[in-house]
């Protein structure tokens, strides 16, 4: 297989594998806002499958860019989830439906592969295997890179729920300056990509990754799209 089909099928397994993880992600919020008490997220349809009423175009080129990505946030009412319990069991349930969704598929395709489905990235039916690994590893890389503490993901969001009463005007701060931040985090990982030849994401995800991977695959694995971009965010 020539280096182009190899990018091509590479970067194509990864649509439906965005079109299954980021709707998952904001359902997963919907959901626990529900469980909450907030009706609206049904009222307004966010039970929906429907790709379009999440996907990010942002966020969707993020995952082709470097493998994470983000969808439209979830609308709640504030009365409905106003406690820091509530606040964090609505920003943990995206990332918890990613990694139900990954351990639930990751059990499947080892069960699959133990009955001899083929494996492989070439135009063959092993392709089948290899479309539900990166629907896997996808459900993986957001649940993981969306726990990091950056300003706008899940992980900051529940630092903000624990310690906003003690220092409003700190994350008052933070979020007014947050397009900064990002373009701070970029330059960071684009500098750190250049000198160590490394990515900077692979390493700040391990700790979330690895035991999600191994409870889901059996082992840390992790994925590339040839001559272009990889993320394998496993201990060395």
């Amino acid at each position: 297989m020539s280096n182009f089909v190899a990018f091509l099928l590479s970067a194509l397994l990864l649509v439906p594998a965005l079109l299954i993880a980021i709707p998952v992600h904001e359902m997963g919020h919907a959901a626990a806002a529900y469980i909450l008490g907030d009706r609206s997220v049904r009222y307004f349809g966010y039970f929906s499958l429907n790709p379009r009423r999440y996907l990010d175009p942002l966020g969707v080129i993020a995952v082709f860019v470097a493998l994470v990505g983000w969808g439209r946030r979830v609308p709640v009412q504030p009365n409905r989830i106003s406690t820091t319990s509530q606040h964090l069991i609505h920003e943990l349930g995206g990332p918890a439906a990613n990694l139900v969704v990954a351990v639930v598929l990751g059990f499947l395709l080892r069960a699959l592969l133990r009955l001899g489905l083929p494996f492989s990235y070439d135009l063959s039916p092993g392709l089948i295997g290899a479309a539900i690994f990166v629907i896997i590893f996808l459900n993986l890389s957001i649940f993981a890179f969306q726990l990091l503490p950056i300003p706008g993901l899940d992980g900051w969001n529940v630092i903000e729920a624990i310690f906003r009463n003690r220092n409003p005007r700190f994350f008052f701060q933070v979020n007014t300056r947050r397009r900064e931040i990002w373009i701070g985090c970029i330059v960071v990982v684009f500098l750190f990509q250049l000198f160590q030849g490394a990515s900077l994401l692979s390493v700040v995800m391990i700790p979330f990754y690895v035991p999600a991977s191994l409870i889901s695959l059996g082992g840390c694995v992790g994925y590339a799209i040839p001559g272009f971009i990889g993320l394998h965010p496993c201990l060395p």
